[in-house]
């Protein structure tokens, strides 16, 4: 788990506003399938909407992850808690 593997698939990623403290990561178009590919792996799906959209919950936290390479993270505490998470689920 180290910033390599953030730096090598995440483009970026910022806190939506709101009550809930949402966080929206970006992945790098390059190399989103191979991201996405290993997110589906280890977390566990919930449901999928026609391959597009996958909801999945992984170590108590639950995602939204979009074929276009963007992930939606529910009531996380901030951006380094999804950081966290990011580099644990894609390494």
């Amino acid at each position: 788990m180290s910033d390599e593997t953030l730096k090598k698939y995440v483009s970026h990623i910022e806190e939506a506003c709101g009550e809930e403290k949402d966080i929206i990561a970006i992945l790098k178009y390059e190399l989103k399938d191979e991201a996405i590919d290993k997110i589906l792996e280890k977390g566990k799906n919930i449901k999928s909407i026609a391959n597009i959209v996958y909801e999945l919950s992984y170590e108590n936290k639950i995602v939204r992850v979009y074929r276009t390479g963007k992930i939606l993270m529910k009531n996380f505490v901030d951006k380094n808690e999804a950081e966290r998470f990011l580099k644990q689920i894609l390494s």
